[in-house]
């Protein structure tokens, strides 16, 4: 073990502090995701008809290519407040591959999002009305008054964008601002022409995630008006939570030590709506087991409401769920939440959302977003920690970290991996000094994986997790603020520990443990089941996958051991290859599936580290 010795010069405003991103490692994961599974039947020179609409409630990052021709803007759940329905689009100082336009403090055109050309050729008496909604800030850093999300026109034959609406942010006072809805007529003949586009662009600090926009259902057609603000269309309002009753994943060999004690009693869900009278909405749920083989189905099937225009409904259901040890190390399960619409409504994808519960081989408070990074204050350094309760006694094999690239630079300056004993309500005894630790960025992987050269055994009980520094620097961990947990953070600056309690939220820290039948690394053999199969497995520059059948349109998904999708292949009958020299090491889940649902099982492949 090497110690460390900390002299801190007193400083009486030195504590944790947050700031916004300096990039985002969800959103650069975005840019990779292969979209080819989306894309229609369109021919060169087709445009799309009306009406156009979207609400951004798709899975992934990036906004869907059969609506939009760039991808820099961050499509997410995680950083808008009551948002008008499930997903928004998100403006702000980073690119599509979720790195800082600049490297300095500058000004300018940011993000941009553009329609596909669209068939606008109809008279101006057929009121054609472009509407959207959008907020300032949300989570994120609110835009400031030289800061402009701005919306654009373009004639199909010219080059020129023209204005059609802007806003600018706020110096004073920086308040909270809820979605507002904006009714921008189409009505120069300039622009109803067939090949008709739109944009909507921002203008930012460019070099990081600063100034966010938040926009939602966008909306395009005919026969609309001003006071047009309504649409028939129900929705979930946020992501579904967590089955676990404190945390968001955890070891499943630890979990099974008592799973209907860790499982939470209840589970709670938002819906809203952009119809102007209150309904009452048919809910149900079910769950898909690891296999993801449908298990229970409708286990509930009500009436939820009224649920009011524009408004947040939260409802609470007992959790029903009897869970099973499936036999392995790791195992996955689905709960769908689904709205049952007697009339179909506006978007029927925002009808289901999916909360998928990882059991693997780490614990995880937070839930893998983070909207802002937390930093030691101080010119001297000092600690930071994040209290975590085991459930087994077990031995601490790694622990993962995220750490935020600040203005797309690296930092080279050291670290030290600390864990802490319990003491009275503050971390005790150091247990583990694993120094000098660098900062890694892994750009598709949100994570870091520091191994322990010493891997420990650590009987059940609380533990703090964290790290030290000697010297002031911004050593930046993401922060979660949709999911609060600051009771558990602590920090040392001075030779006293103090909770932090200046904001809401959860730092991207996991341990993780050895794997119970780790029986996985180091088979080379074909991973195989009845319908297909994917190999090598560890796997260094390519895999390749079997599909022996004709299953229709099919498509290969790989996911993070967290369950986040992060690259999708079409596949063909017979064999496939794929590079996979773009992603880090690590482990992945691999799927098939094709419109009916999954083919066979979910498998497991390695991704070697030597390559």
């Amino acid at each position: 073990m090497l110690l460390c010795v900390f002299v801190f010069p007193t400083n009486a405003q030195a504590q944790l502090q947050t700031a916004p991103l300096g990039s985002n490692a969800l959103h650069k994961k975005g840019a990779h995701i292969s979209v080819e599974s989306t894309k229609d039947n369109r021919s060169e020179g087709d445009t799309l008809q009306l009406p156009f609409i979207d609400d951004f409630s798709n899975e992934g990052f990036a906004p869907l290519n059969t609506k939009w021709t760039d991808y820099s803007v961050f499509v997410n759940r995680t950083l808008a407040v009551k948002p008008p329905s499930l997903g928004v689009a998100t403006f702000d100082g980073l690119n599509a591959k979720g790195e800082p336009y600049a490297n300095s403090n500058l000004q300018g055109a940011a993000d941009t999002l553009t329609s596909l050309p669209i068939d606008l050729n109809y008279p101006a008496s057929d009121s054609i009305y472009l509407s959207f909604f959008y907020q300032p800030k949300g989570l994120g850093n609110f835009p400031e008054y030289v800061d402009t999300l701005l919306l654009e026109f373009k004639n199909p034959d010219d080059t020129l964008w023209t204005w059609a609406w802007s806003s600018k942010g706020e110096d004073y006072p920086q308040l909270a601002r809820d979605f507002k809805q904006v009714m921008v007529p189409v009505n120069d003949t300039a622009f109803l022409k067939k090949g008709f586009q739109f944009r909507f662009r921002n203008y930012a600090q460019l070099n990081g995630g600063y100034d966010h926009w938040h926009i939602d259902y966008v909306r395009l057609d005919r026969n609309r008006y001003q006071s047009d603000t309504n649409l028939l269309d129900f929705s979930f309002m946020y992501e579904p939570t967590s089955l676990l009753k404190t945390y968001k994943s955890e070891p499943l060999n630890h979990f099974l030590t008592d799973a209907i004690e860790h499982m939470d009693e209840n589970y709670s869900i938002s819906l809203t709506t952009q119809s102007a009278a209150s309904d009452f909405k048919i809910y149900a749920y079910y769950f898909n087991n690891d296999d993801f083989a449908e298990i229970i189905r409708d286990s509930l099937l009500a009436n939820k409401g009224a649920i009011l225009s524009r408004q947040e409904f939260t409802f609470t259901e007992a959790v029903k769920y009897t869970y099973e040890d499936p036999g392995n190390d790791w195992t996955e399960f689905e709960l769908i939440h689904h709205l049952r619409q007697p009339v179909p409504d506006a978007i029927p994808q925002n009808d289901t959302a999916i909360y998928r519960q990882v059991l693997s081989n780490y614990y995880a408070l937070d839930d893998g977003s983070a909207e802002e990074r937390i930093s030691i204050n101080n010119n001297g350094g000092g600690f930071a920690a994040q209290r975590f309760e085991t459930y087994l006694g077990d031995t601490l094999k790694s622990i993962q970290f995220y750490f935020n690239r600040v203005n797309d630079g690296i930092i080279d300056k050291p670290f030290y991996l600390m864990v802490w004993n319990a003491g009275a309500n503050e971390p005790g005894e150091i247990i583990v000094n694993q120094g000098v630790t660098y900062p890694q960025y892994n750009g598709l992987n949100q994570f870091h994986t520091y191994e322990l050269e010493t891997p420990i055994y650590l009987p059940a009980g609380s533990y703090y997790f964290g790290w030290a520094q000697n010297t002031g620097f911004d050593l930046n961990v993401g922060f979660d603020k949709n999911t609060n947990n600051n009771d558990r953070i602590y920090y040392n600056l001075d030779g006293n520990w103090y909770n932090y309690s200046a904001q809401e939220g959860t730092m991207l820290i996991r341990p993780m443990f050895e794997f119970a039948n780790d029986t996985y690394v180091g088979i080379n053999a074909m991973t195989a089941n009845d319908s297909w199969k994917i190999y090598p497995n560890p796997a260094s520059e390519n895999i390749t996958v079997e599909l022996p059948i004709s299953t229709g349109k099919s498509s290969l998904r790989l996911y993070e051991i967290t369950g986040r999708l992060i690259q999708e292949k079409q596949l063909q009958v017979g064999t496939n290859s794929f590079s996979i020299t773009e992603l880090p090491a690590g482990v992945y889940l691999a799927e098939v599936v094709n419109e009916n649902g999954r083919i066979g099982k979910m498998q497991r492949i390695v991704l070697n580290s030597e390559r």
